[in-house]
C-alpha cells in the first residue's frame, strides 16, 4: 500500500506546477484578486524579516538565577564566565556520515566527555583528549548500519537509545554494559532521567517511563500516531509533579509522572498539511517556573501555562533553535539570522537585530543557526556552515566571526563553563 502511495505521489508532484500560474498552488493574494467574492480567513502571518528597535540596549552583565534544575528545565545556555577563542582542543574520532541528519548528543562525567563513532563505539575522553575507555556492544551486521547514539547519565549510569531499537546502561567508571532490551520501534526523542527513572518517545509517537535498573516498563502513553516524522528529536522536560513534551504531530502534552495518566494537551501546529509534518521542527521546551516556552518553524514562539496549558502569550518567531532565558528576557535566534530579545512576561519584542547582514546575500538563503548559548556579556551562535557568529548583547551587534569547521557543527554545548562543538569527526574544546 505505501509503495503504490509513494508511486503516486511522485507522479503528483511531477504533474504539478509550483509556480503562481498554477491554481492548486497559488497564494492567497491571487485568490482574492481573481474573484472577490472569496474572503481569505485564516491567513499565514508573514515571517518577521526586518530588523525592529534596534537602539534598545540589554542591561550587561547578565546574571542567571538558577530556581530549578538547568537538566530538567532544559535552560542550561549559558557561561558564568568570560569565553574567549585563544586556546581550541579537539577530540578525533571516525568520521560519522549522517551528521547532517541528526542532533548530537554530547554528554559529560565529571570533566571528561561522552561520545560515540561511526561503528557505534562509545569512547569517554579525559580532559587531555586521552581515551579513557572505549566500548562497542554491536554485531558485525549491526556495525555496517552505522547506528546513531543518543546518552543521557544519571550518577555513574550512562543511558542509551540508539538507531536500530535498542536501549542499555552503561557503568560510566568502567564502561561495562549493565543492561541491555530491544524496543518494538526506534526512539526520536532525547532521553530525560528522572531519578530512578528516565523518560523517551518512540517513533510511534509513545512516551515511554523506564527504570534506570532494569529497562523494564513503568508505564507509556499513546499519542496520535502520525506517519510522516519531523527529522528533529523531540523535547521533554518535568517538574515535581508532571512530565511535558510534544510528539511529531505537534501537540504538546502534561502527563502525571507517576503513572502516565493525562492532565491536558494543546496543539500548537497551525495546520495538518501532510507533507509540512515532514518538515515540522520545533525547539526544545523550556520550563521556567510555572511558564512553559518554546518555538517552532512555523513562525510560533509559545508560552504556556503549565498547570492548564492555556496559551499565554504567542509570537511570531521563525525558529526551531533551543531559546535561552535570563531573569525576564528571552534570547533566541530565527531561521533566518534574526536575534531576538523578547519579554518574558508579556511576550513583547524588545529588539531584533539582523546577525547575517555580515555575509554576502548569495550565501544568507544556505546559511542557518544551529544553536546559541550566552556568557554574561556575549552571544556564541553557531551555525550550519562551521562559522560561529559572536553578538554583543548589549546593543545585538556582531562583533566577530570564527571559522571552526568547513561544514555543520553542532549546537555549543557547556561544562565546567567551557564550549563544546560537535562536528562530524572530531569534538572541539573551546577556552
Amino acid at each position: 500500500m505505501i509503495k503504490y502511495f509513494l508511486i503516486f505521489l511522485i507522479f503528483f508532484l511531477n504533474n504539478c506546477s509550483f509556480s503562481d500560474r498554477a491554481g492548486i498552488w497559488s497564494q492567497n493574494e491571487s485568490l482574492e484578486t481573481s474573484n472577490p467574492k472569496i474572503k481569505i480567513l485564516f491567513e499565514k502571518e508573514k515571517i518577521t524579516k526586518d530588523e525592529f528597535n534596534t537602539n534598545f540596549l540589554v542591561k550587561t552583565p547578565l546574571k542567571l538565577i538558577k530556581k530549578q534544575q538547568e537538566y530538567e528545565t532544559n535552560n542550561n545556555g549559558f557561561l558564568n564566565k568570560n569565553l574567549n577563542f585563544d586556546k581550541i582542543s579537539r577530540y578525533k574520532f571516525s568520521k560519522i556520515d549522517s551528521f547532517d541528519y541528526f542532533d548530537p548528543t554530547l554528554v559529560f562525567y565529571k570533566n571528561d566527555l561522552i561520545f560515540f563513532d561511526n561503528k557505534g563505539s562509545i569512547l569517554r575522553f579525559d580532559d587531555n583528549s586521552k581515551i579513557i575507555w572505549k566500548k562497542n556492544y554491536y554485531s558485525k551486521i549491526e556495525k555496517k548500519t552505522l547506528p546513531i547514539l543518543n546518552f543521557s547519565i544519571n550518577n555513574k549510569t550512562l543511558i542509551v537509545t540508539d538507531s536500530l531499537s535498542k536501549y542499555y546502561a552503561i557503568d560510566l567508571e568502567t564502561g561495562e554494559m549493565m543492561w541491555s532490551r530491544n524496543h518494538n520501534t526506534v526512539f526520536i526523542s532525547e532521553i530525560k532521567i528522572d531519578n530512578d527513572k528516565f523518560y523517551v518517545i518512540d517513533s510511534n509517537n509513545v512516551i515511554n517511563c523506564f527504570s534506570i535498573k532494569d529497562g523494564s516498563n513503568i508505564w507509556e502513553f499513546k499519542s496520535e500516531f502520525e506517519l510522516i516524522k519531523s527529522q528533529k528529536k523531540l523535547s521533554i522536560v518535568y517538574d515535581k509533579e508532571n512530565v511535558f513534551f510534544y510528539n511529531s504531530s505537534g501537540n504538546l502534552y502534561s502527563l502525571d509522572k507517576n503513572n502516565g495518566n493525562l492532565i491536558w494537551i494543546t496543539p500548537t501546529k497551525d495546520t495538518d498539511n501532510f507533507f509540512e509534518s515532514f518538515l515540522f521542527k520545533t525547539s526544545k521546551i523550556l520550563l521556567d517556573n510555572d511558564q512553559l516556552f518554546f518555538s517552532n518553524n512555523q513562525n510560533s514562539f509559545f508560552s504556556l501555562d503549565k498547570k492548564s496549558g492555556f496559551i499565554n502569550w504567542k509570537n511570531n518567531v521563525n525558529s526551531e533553535t533551543k531559546p535561552i532565558i535570563v531573569e525576564n528576557v528571552i534570547f533566541t535566534i530565527s531561521t533566518e539570522g534574526l536575534f531576538f530579545v523578547i519579554d518574558k512576561s508579556s511576550g513583547n519584542i524588545l529588539r531584533i537585530t539582523n546577525i547575517f547582514n555580515q555575509f554576502k546575500k548569495k550565501k544568507r538563503k544556505k546559511i542557518k543557526p544551529t544553536g546559541i548559548i550566552l556568557d554574561p556579556y556575549k552571544a556564541y551562535i553557531s551555525l550550519n556552515n562551521g562559522k560561529i557568529v559572536v553578538v554583543n548583547i548589549s546593543n545585538g551587534k556582531t562583533e566577530s566571526i570564527f571559522k571552526i569547521a568547513r561544514d555543520k557543527i553542532s549546537p555549543p554545548f557547556i561544562n565546567q563553563d567551557y564550549m563544546f562543538i560537535v562536528k562530524d569527526n572530531e569534538i572541539i574544546k573551546l577556552n
